[in-house]
């Protein structure tokens, strides 16, 4: 197997960027996200108000009380801030600024990433 050698900078503007993901086993290519919980109890109630939460949206669109979803509106507010949470901001910055240089090569000074331009061939959209 071949070893990209990234130029140093490179190297560490991806490790201040890429921080939602935390590898767990290289060889497989598996990450892991982490979600903070205070036990079982609230992992059962988290899955229950996902479930819960794709239930409502597979009906008309309107939260409705149910036997099953006594409170929708709190399920929904459960479930949104840990979808925020895996939303990957920090890599979206690398990642525009890593398109931004390709495809603008002009608007930048010779620095390493000439490597990135020399390694990825890339057509911007027509």
């Amino acid at each position: 197997m071949k070893t990209l050698h990234l130029p140093d900078n490179l190297r560490q503007i991806a490790q201040e960027h890429f921080v939602l993901l935390e590898p767990e086993n290289i060889a497989k290519k598996r990450d892991t996200v982490e979600i903070r919980l205070s036990g079982y109890s609230d992992v059962t109630h988290l899955i229950g108000d996902i479930v819960k939460v794709c239930i409502l949206a597979m009906g008309d669109g309107s939260p409705q009380t149910t036997a099953h979803i006594p409170s929708p509106e709190s399920n929904i507010s459960v479930v949104l801030p840990i979808i925020l949470d895996l939303l990957p901001y920090e890599e979206s910055d690398l990642l525009d600024r890593i398109r931004h240089d390709v495809l603008n090569p002009e608007t930048f000074e010779e620095t390493d990433w000439d490597l990135i331009l020399e390694t990825i061939s890339l057509t911007p959209p027509t």
